[in-house]
């Protein structure tokens, strides 16, 4: 059938409408007429394949990527201009919808590098016809798609990657999915051209041939085995054995040197980070008492660190806090401190909060959080969000104590639908 596709949906899908309910369309843009066909039918809404655009939109382009089955990037079909519109449109119809906001909001900080920015890659692995394979998992199923060439992966990185599935398989290492025991998943990390990996297996000994063939890879310096045997959501297991090379990374944000173990998590695109943790700084108003929650390896604290005469960091990762307090003592920051635990019982027992760091994940504030904040009433709250629905959703229930100030999104991950934004949020004045 004919639709005419109105608007983005959340995940880089077009959206028209059927007698009067919303139809998903992947790799349809708004403003195309396309011949769709339904897939699966909803009481609320339906999903439809896409065979043919019949009229395109102005922004839609042949992908440069040749391997789409990977669903990785929602957005290869659409050029960066079209890209950068549609950031900008899911962020104004998630606030709109939800917050009821319809205020200024900042234009996009743009990525500079649209491709080969992403700094960090959690591949699965399977051998196939015999041979090991990085690749992906569809979305929603155990489909697995080989990955040969990654657009968005940083040149280094993906060097790495090649060579080291070369390597690995020289030394015939087994693999889970193929051998029934052995490697899982691949993490390669790459900062300022230094190189760790991180192979996740089931109990397995790695022979010193594999670690010293792997360690001697151009820029890799560091090598870690993380050892798990069942399933779980977490891609690591719970023990990690270092096996070479130097333990913890390094990384550098203005005058700040900062150190990353291997559970550690930073943004994957260095070059925005620093643009978008810069913007934090610049925005928070000096203070007597500043918390972050969900502060990782403490570096938007430690950036902001000149800006309080107190900081406090919480966060859950046990590597990370004890990343963030030695970054701390290593940049001479005596007057910041990270503890770990859960971020609203430990937000809660800290007497005064001036302003307020938050950067949660997906699902964003929990109900928790969300009544400590509005009990210890910060004067300043600064929201970094990776969802323009739950940021929404959280500033709605904000709003009976806060305003927003100002709203700033970043193109964080190009050639995708995900969009980061800051959004400086500040307490209401009591009325007498």
């Amino acid at each position: 059938m004919k639709l005419k596709i109105k608007k983005w949906g959340i995940n880089g899908e077009g959206i028209g409408y059927k007698d009067g309910k919303p139809v998903f369309v992947k790799g349809a843009l708004p403003g195309e007429v396309a011949d769709v066909k339904i897939e699966k039918r909803g009481d609320h809404y339906s999903i439809a394949h896409l065979i043919n655009v019949i009229e395109p939109n102005s922004h839609r382009r042949f992908p440069p990527c040749s391997q789409t089955e990977c669903d990785g990037c929602a957005l290869m079909h659409v050029n960066y201009k079209g890209q950068c519109q549609m950031k900008t449109a899911i962020l104004k119809q998630a606030l709109a919808k939800y917050a009821d906001y319809h205020g200024k909001i900042e234009p996009l900080v743009k990525n500079d590098s649209v491709f080969a920015y992403r700094n960090s890659c959690k591949l699965p692995v399977k051998k196939i016809l015999g041979q090991l394979q990085t690749g992906m998992f569809k979305t929603g199923s155990q489909q697995f798609y080989p990955i040969e060439r990654c657009l968005v992966h940083e040149k280094e990185l993906e060097r790495v990657r090649t060579e080291l599935l070369f390597c690995l398989r020289k030394h015939n290492i087994p693999c889970l999915e193929g051998d029934g025991y052995g490697l899982r998943h691949i993490v390669i990390k790459e900062f300022e051209k230094q190189i760790q990996i991180i192979l996740v297996t089931t109990s397995m000994t790695i022979e010193d041939s594999a670690v010293r063939d792997i360690l001697n890879l151009e820029n890799v310096c560091s090598l870690w085995q993380s050892i798990k045997d069942h399933d779980a959501v977490d891609i690591f297991g719970p023990e990690m054995h270092f096996l070479g090379g130097q333990r913890n990374m390094i990384l550098h944000i203005e005058n700040l040197q900062l150190e990353l173990l291997p559970r550690s998590f930073f943004q994957l695109n260095t070059l925005q980070a620093k643009k978008l943790y810069l913007t934090i700084k610049d925005w928070l108003e000096p203070c007597d008492s500043l918390v972050e929650a969900y502060s990782g390896i403490g570096a938007m604290s430690l950036l902001c660190a000149s800006k309080a005469k107190q900081v406090y960091g919480i966060e859950w990762i046990d590597d990370a806090v004890s990343n963030a307090n030695a970054n701390a003592k290593a940049n001479g920051l005596d007057h910041v401190h990270f503890k770990q635990g859960d971020a609203a019982k430990l937000f809660s027992k800290i007497k005064k909060v001036d302003a307020l760091i938050v950067d949660p994940p997906r699902s964003g504030l929990d109900r928790p959080m969300k009544q400590a904040i509005l009990e210890k009433k910060p004067h300043q709250i600064l929201y970094v969000s990776c969802n323009p629905s739950t940021l929404a959703k959280d500033l709605a229930d904000l709003r009976t104590d806060y305003k927003v100030d100002k709203i700033q999104p970043f193109d964080m991950f190009s050639q995708t639908q995900h969009v980061e934004t800051v959004v400086s949020l500040r307490k209401i004045a009591s009325k007498k």
